[in-house]
């Protein structure tokens, strides 16, 4: 099975977001990996734990593993970044 397999489950109740998200989302929303929170939200949905042995590597793992950075933090970087692409 592929990583898009579980993609169109819908999770009542997203503890970041506060309401209801696709498990593509959650897959994702970390720079392309999984949120830190994957395995404690989908545990009883689906077998999260075969999921992420079979699409990611040890390394992915525990970078999904380290709590997120702040918010002001990547919006600081986003900035940096586009003022970078623009030439300033």
């Amino acid at each position: 099975m592929g990583i898009d397999r579980y993609d169109q489950e819908i999770h009542p109740r997203c503890p970041p977001l506060g309401g209801e998200v696709p498990f593509y989302h959650c897959r994702r929303v970390n720079r392309g990996l999984p949120c830190h929170r994957i395995v404690l939200c989908w545990a009883d949905r689906v077998d999260i734990a075969s999921f992420i042995r079979e699409n990611y590597s040890q390394e992915e793992i525990e970078a999904m593993s380290r709590p997120p950075e702040s918010r002001l933090a990547v919006m600081l970087e986003t900035a940096q970044r586009v003022k970078k692409e623009q030439g300033g």
